[in-house]
């Protein structure tokens, strides 16, 4: 399992994408893009923007603090069924590495146990063409990423120290 340095943790802090303030800023158009969204705030404004994701990655939590009700209510009305995966705060689970093509192609949505923030990584890392994905960066808004090689080659870095 990779566990991702405290070096790589600070550097992740910088955008790998293009920073938003809020949904209303993105021009997404469903019929292009296949969204994924990572974290239960982001998934939330997308909702409530009446934006369907592809995929929703959340943990039930935000800045590490349990959501409300009303958030997991919305949550699990949307997405009923959630395929759980275990995730350690600090890394990303070889078997999230491992099934995050699937999870793609497939879609709904994944429930993570434990702490979902670094999964990202592993969403973009086989993200396809049409895929966009969005992730939130705290106190800031959220950040539109479309793979690309540049990317992918920090990624890996991140994940593998290739």
């Amino acid at each position: 399992m990779p566990e991702i340095s405290e070096k790589s943790r600070l550097r992740l802090k910088k955008p790998l994408g293009k920073l938003f303030k809020s949904v209303r800023e993105l021009k997404l158009s469903k019929a292009k893009h296949r969204i994924i969204s990572i974290g239960d705030m982001i998934t939330l404004e997308l909702l409530d923007a009446g934006i369907r994701p592809h995929l929703a990655v959340f943990d039930f939590k935000c800045k590490r603090k349990k959501l409300s009700n009303n958030g997991i209510s919305k949550l699990r009305k949307a997405f009923p069924r959630q395929k759980r995966y275990r995730n350690p705060a600090g890394t990303v689970s070889d078997q999230l590495i491992s099934d995050a093509s699937l999870l793609i192609k497939k879609g709904g949505a994944v429930r993570i146990i434990g702490e979902e923030d670094l999964t990202a990584l592993a969403f973009i890392r086989k993200a396809g063409k049409r895929d966009l994905v969005l992730y939130g960066q705290p106190n800031k808004g959220m950040v539109l990423v479309k793979a690309n090689k540049k990317i992918l080659k920090k990624i890996d870095e991140f994940l593998f120290g290739k």
